[in-house]
């Protein structure tokens, strides 16, 4: 396996758009909400990541794609946006030598670790993120609820309940 930056004309950026696709999908499942979510779209966002303070990582196996990490750099903070791994490379320690990554680039900021987004239901990522030693919880997200929008899940943190 060999890890690679990203760049704007890299040969990557269509496979990338594929397992960012697959992304999008997984974590749709996680909430039990359909995705309206296109390759088009996919290729847009990563286009957008590219041109913004964000680094993507793509693991590659014999030249074919299999996972990928997109770090955002915010004020001297490494934040880990994505990520995500194919399932039949899953538990191959793909996952890690990313997350690594992030480590180190937070590492040259002077930090000791990196941040990471997870949705709350994502137990495997959970599950992933713990055994490497990240168990602190750094904040929570809220917003207002879409006009519409109906969500029949809640998750409790402490003493407080959102729904989810």
């Amino acid at each position: 396996m060999e890890i690679m930056k990203v760049n704007q004309k890299d040969n990557y950026i269509d496979n990338l758009s594929l397992l960012l696709l697959d992304f999008r999908h997984e974590l749709a499942l996680l909430k039990k909400r359909k995705l309206n979510y296109s390759l088009s779209d996919a290729m847009t966002e990563v286009s957008e990541y590219l041109k913004s303070d964000y680094e993507i990582y793509i693991a590659v196996n014999s030249e074919i794609p299999i996972g990928y990490a997109i770090l955002k750099m915010f004020d001297e903070t490494v934040w880990l946006e994505q990520l995500y791994v194919v399932k039949p490379e899953r538990r191959n320690s793909v996952a890690t030598s990313l997350l690594e990554i992030a480590n180190k680039r937070a590492g040259d900021y002077g930090k000791e670790t990196a941040f990471i987004h997870v949705h709350p239901n994502n137990q495997k990522m959970i599950k992933f993120l713990a055994k490497n030693g990240y168990d602190v919880l750094n904040l929570i997200e809220v917003r207002k609820l879409y006009n519409k929008e109906k969500i029949e899940t809640s998750i409790k943190v402490g003493e407080n309940s959102f729904l989810y």
